[in-house]
Protein backbone atom coordinates (compact mmCIF):
# COMPACT_ATOMS: atom_id res chain seq x y z
CA UNK A 1 0.00 0.00 0.00
CA UNK A 2 1.27 3.72 -0.90
CA UNK A 3 1.52 5.93 1.89
CA UNK A 4 0.94 9.69 1.83
CA UNK A 5 3.13 11.80 3.93
CA UNK A 6 2.14 15.48 4.60
CA UNK A 7 4.82 17.12 6.38
CA UNK A 8 4.34 20.19 8.66
CA UNK A 9 0.47 20.56 8.63
CA UNK A 10 -0.78 23.13 10.51
CA UNK A 11 -3.12 22.92 14.03
CA UNK A 12 -4.64 25.89 15.05
CA UNK A 13 -5.10 25.84 18.92
CA UNK A 14 -8.00 27.83 20.50
CA UNK A 15 -5.59 30.59 21.20
CA UNK A 16 -4.13 30.97 17.99
CA UNK A 17 -0.85 29.25 18.58
CA UNK A 18 -0.45 27.02 15.15
CA UNK A 19 1.01 23.26 16.19
CA UNK A 20 2.75 21.27 13.42
CA UNK A 21 2.53 17.67 12.45
CA UNK A 22 3.31 15.50 10.19
CA UNK A 23 0.59 13.23 8.74
CA UNK A 24 0.96 9.10 7.38
CA UNK A 25 -1.91 8.14 5.72
CA UNK A 26 -3.23 5.74 2.99
CA UNK A 27 -3.45 6.58 -0.34
CA UNK A 28 -6.77 5.52 -0.82
CA UNK A 29 -9.91 7.43 -1.08
CA UNK A 30 -11.68 6.14 2.08
CA UNK A 31 -11.83 7.30 5.52
CA UNK A 32 -9.81 6.13 8.54
CA UNK A 33 -9.33 6.43 12.26
CA UNK A 34 -6.70 8.37 13.01
CA UNK A 35 -4.09 7.77 15.44
CA UNK A 36 -2.39 10.67 17.34
CA UNK A 37 0.84 11.42 19.07
CA UNK A 38 1.71 14.49 20.69
CA UNK A 39 5.73 14.78 21.89
CA UNK A 40 8.49 17.69 22.60
CA UNK A 41 10.88 15.30 21.15
CA UNK A 42 10.70 16.17 17.66
CA UNK A 43 8.06 14.63 15.37
CA UNK A 44 10.44 13.51 12.48
CA UNK A 45 12.86 11.96 14.65
CA UNK A 46 12.41 8.17 14.23
CA UNK A 47 13.96 7.15 17.17
CA UNK A 48 11.27 9.12 19.62
CA UNK A 49 8.21 9.36 17.25
CA UNK A 50 7.43 6.14 15.38
CA UNK A 51 9.96 3.58 17.96
CA UNK A 52 6.51 3.12 19.95
CA UNK A 53 4.32 1.81 17.17
CA UNK A 54 5.64 1.37 13.80
CA UNK A 55 3.72 4.36 11.32
CA UNK A 56 4.02 2.00 8.18
CA UNK A 57 2.92 -1.16 9.93
CA UNK A 58 -0.63 1.65 11.16
CA UNK A 59 -0.97 2.78 7.84
CA UNK A 60 -0.73 -0.49 6.39
CA UNK A 61 -3.81 -1.77 8.49
CA UNK A 62 -6.09 1.10 7.89
CA UNK A 63 -5.55 3.82 9.85
CA UNK A 64 -4.01 7.54 9.58
CA UNK A 65 -1.12 8.67 11.56
CA UNK A 66 -0.52 12.49 13.12
CA UNK A 67 2.58 12.66 14.88
CA UNK A 68 2.87 16.14 16.54
CA UNK A 69 5.13 18.76 18.01
CA UNK A 70 3.86 20.30 21.04
CA UNK A 71 3.27 23.65 21.92
CA UNK A 72 6.45 25.80 21.69
CA UNK A 73 9.24 22.63 20.68
CA UNK A 74 10.68 22.09 17.07
CA UNK A 75 8.24 23.31 14.37
CA UNK A 76 5.16 24.47 16.72
CA UNK A 77 4.85 27.76 17.86
CA UNK A 78 4.32 29.22 21.27
CA UNK A 79 6.29 28.66 24.53
CA UNK A 80 7.33 24.93 26.23
CA UNK A 81 5.66 24.94 29.88
CA UNK A 82 6.06 21.44 30.87
CA UNK A 83 2.31 19.95 30.97
CA UNK A 84 0.57 23.61 31.26
CA UNK A 85 -0.98 23.38 27.68
CA UNK A 86 -1.57 20.11 27.45
CA UNK A 87 -4.90 19.45 28.26
CA UNK A 88 -6.53 21.94 26.02
CA UNK A 89 -4.14 21.52 23.12
CA UNK A 90 -4.52 17.80 23.56
CA UNK A 91 -8.49 18.31 23.28
CA UNK A 92 -8.25 21.00 20.58
CA UNK A 93 -5.95 18.60 18.35
CA UNK A 94 -8.29 15.85 18.52
CA UNK A 95 -11.08 17.46 17.32
CA UNK A 96 -9.09 18.89 14.65
CA UNK A 97 -8.20 15.14 13.54
CA UNK A 98 -11.34 14.48 13.73
CA UNK A 99 -12.20 16.98 10.79
CA UNK A 100 -9.82 16.07 8.35
CA UNK A 101 -11.44 14.92 5.40
CA UNK A 102 -10.12 11.54 5.73
CA UNK A 103 -10.68 11.33 9.20
CA UNK A 104 -13.97 8.42 10.14
CA UNK A 105 -13.78 10.97 13.18
CA UNK A 106 -12.90 8.74 15.48
CA UNK A 107 -9.60 9.18 17.04
CA UNK A 108 -7.10 7.04 19.39
CA UNK A 109 -4.13 8.86 20.99
CA UNK A 110 -0.79 6.47 21.65
CA UNK A 111 3.01 7.13 22.98
CA UNK A 112 5.08 6.77 25.94
CA UNK A 113 7.03 9.18 28.46
CA UNK A 114 5.78 12.33 28.05
CA UNK A 115 3.75 11.84 25.10
CA UNK A 116 1.79 9.41 27.39
CA UNK A 117 1.05 11.88 29.83
CA UNK A 118 -0.28 14.03 27.33
CA UNK A 119 -2.96 11.83 26.30
CA UNK A 120 -3.90 11.39 30.33
CA UNK A 121 -4.57 15.63 30.05
CA UNK A 122 -6.47 15.28 27.06
CA UNK A 123 -8.80 12.37 28.31
CA UNK A 124 -9.07 14.04 31.20
CA UNK A 125 -10.82 17.18 29.17
CA UNK A 126 -13.17 14.98 27.61
CA UNK A 127 -13.44 15.44 23.72
CA UNK A 128 -16.11 14.22 21.92
CA UNK A 129 -13.77 12.08 19.68
CA UNK A 130 -11.35 10.65 21.65
CA UNK A 131 -12.07 7.08 21.40
CA UNK A 132 -8.62 5.38 22.90
CA UNK A 133 -5.62 6.28 24.17
CA UNK A 134 -2.45 4.02 25.00
CA UNK A 135 -0.65 6.09 27.39
CA UNK A 136 2.92 3.61 28.23
CA UNK A 137 5.58 4.13 30.43
CA UNK A 138 3.96 7.31 32.01
CA UNK A 139 3.05 8.95 34.85
CA UNK A 140 -0.32 8.80 36.60
CA UNK A 141 0.44 11.63 38.98
CA UNK A 142 2.53 14.49 38.11
CA UNK A 143 2.75 15.88 41.54
CA UNK A 144 3.67 12.65 43.49
CA UNK A 145 5.10 10.66 40.88
CA UNK A 146 7.74 13.01 39.64
CA UNK A 147 8.09 16.62 41.45
CA UNK A 148 7.49 15.55 45.23
CA UNK A 149 8.13 12.78 47.40
CA UNK A 150 6.51 12.51 50.85
CA UNK A 151 4.98 16.27 50.41
CA UNK A 152 8.64 17.56 49.98
CA UNK A 153 9.94 19.07 46.01
CA UNK A 154 12.62 16.99 44.70
CA UNK A 155 15.26 19.72 43.42
CA UNK A 156 17.25 17.67 41.91
CA UNK A 157 18.92 16.03 44.61
CA UNK A 158 18.82 12.46 45.80
CA UNK A 159 18.40 10.78 48.76
CA UNK A 160 19.91 7.43 49.67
Amino acid sequence: MEIILEKNVSCTMRDGTILYSDIYRPNIDSEFPVLLTRLPYKKDLPMFSHRYLDTNRLVQNGYAVKIQDVRGRFASEGEFYPLLYEAEDGYDTVEWAAQLPYSSGKVGMFGLSYYGFTQLLAAAERPPHLHAIVPAMTLSNWQTDAVKDKGKFLVGTSET
